[in-house]
């Protein structure tokens, strides 16, 4: 990976999240790109409590945070990683899509948590919107994480519905980039079948080159099984594929407030 997006909505979440975006981007010897999304007439104004006098202001405004937080970014990590700056106008998830585009990123990083008035007890909705419209990998961020190397993964598979070859070697690639484990964890209501001890065989051989453990579990409550599985193997990173999507919109919309909030201690990767 080469060139990492980091959208921010200049909160106090999203300025820990950048820290760790600009120790990841140290890491892969990548280039880093701080993205701010204005628009003249705000979604929520009660959350600006003024309006801007001109968009030219307000991008004015938007790429002096941008350089200031840069800067910031530049004494944590040294003159060697690229940081560069991109104040763009447009609704929030559009500006970011075009950015990410436009710069033929490999990778968008966000907060989950930004300015939303429920941000502190859920995920910004903002930031998991963004997992059914981005068009690259998205990396979210939970509240208070520090950046301390991602070397233990989860990687959520169904082996009902393998994934095909271009999404699991990107997300090989990105295993490999960043030095990690892949504890892999396959939930399924017939963990003693045939064919599905057949499909894990058949991945372990397509992983014989990348340090892994296979775990087939049962389970109807997918978000405790997640959870669970990922802190009893002191994951720092869950990773979701294309066909586990719908486990990632689980986890968000059925579980209790509570729990979710209890999810926010461990960064999520959704692979497209």
């Amino acid at each position: 990976m080469k060139t990492l997006v980091f959208a921010t909505d200049f909160s106090a979440n999203a300025h820990r999240a950048a820290r760790f975006a600009g120790q990841l981007a140290y890491d892969l010897k990548a280039t880093l790109i701080l993205v701010h999304a204005y628009h003249l007439w705000p979604d929520n104004p009660a959350k600006t409590g003024d309006f801007p006098l001109s968009v030219k202001a307000m991008h004015d405004n938007s790429e002096t945070k941008l350089h200031k937080l840069a800067g910031e970014l530049r004494e944590l990590v040294g003159p060697t990683v690229a940081i560069r700056c991109q104040a763009q106008e447009g609704h929030t998830m559009n500006a970011i899509r075009l950015v990410t585009k436009t710069e033929q990123a490999d990778l968008l990083i966000m907060s989950t948590v930004g300015t939303a008035p429920q941000s502190a007890q859920r995920f910004g909705s903002m930031a998991t919107g963004m997992v059914a419209e981005t068009e690259v990998p998205l990396l979210l961020i939970p509240p208070g994480i520090s950046y301390a190397g991602l070397k233990n993964a989860v990687l959520c598979i169904d082996l009902t519905e393998p994934p095909n070859a271009l999404t699991l070697d990107q997300t090989l690639q990105f295993a490999k980039s960043v030095g990690c484990v892949l504890n892999i964890l396959c939930i399924n209501d017939k963990p003693g079948d045939a064919n599905i001890h057949e499909q894990a065989e058949h991945l372990r051989r397509l992983l014989s080159q990348q340090p892994h453990t296979l775990t087939i579990e049962t389970g109807r409550e997918l978000y405790d099984t997640i959870l669970t599985f990922a802190h009893t193997n002191k994951a720092d990173l869950i990773m979701m594929l294309p066909q586990t999507r719908s486990w990632f919109w689980k986890l968000l919309h059925e579980g209790e407030t509570q729990r979710l909030a209890r999810l926010t201690d461990i960064p999520l990767l959704a692979i497209v």
